[in-house]
């Protein structure tokens, strides 16, 4: 009887551990829909679906767009390759009071990766 409890109380426990292991195997972690997209070429940006298609607010006249919800916050930044999205270049967190600031260079591409054409002297 006592073998008996023992073996019901490993297999117990083998059982737990195998549906931990499944719930974070199948987690599906944040919500995609709350990411704002900026795909590269010709400079693209797509609002999350739990934004709505205007997330972004009109022109301040200086050439600069803010959210809609100023209560919204940049939490993560992951960079991927748009043709193969599962290759991660960048993944980063951020904090509210420590806001990262993003640079990107828009041009008419250069030689080299990275680069831009020179400009035609006027």
């Amino acid at each position: 009887m006592r073998k008996l409890r023992l073996l019901i109380i490993s297999i117990a426990t083998i059982c737990a551990f195998a549906l931990a292991a499944f719930a974070l195997v199948t987690n599906p972690g944040e919500d995609p829909g709350d990411d704002i997209i900026i795909k590269g070429g010709s400079i693209e940006i797509q609002c999350g679906k739990n934004h709505g298609n205007d997330c972004l607010a009109p022109n301040d006249g200086y050439g600069k767009y803010k959210g809609k919800n100023q209560n919204l916050h940049i939490t993560k930044i992951t960079i991927r390759d748009v043709k193969s999205p599962e290759t991660v270049f960048y993944r980063g967190n951020f904090d509210k009071a420590n806001p990262p600031q993003i640079e990107i260079s828009y041009c008419e591409p250069g030689t080299g990766a990275g680069s831009c054409k020179p400009k035609a002297k006027q």
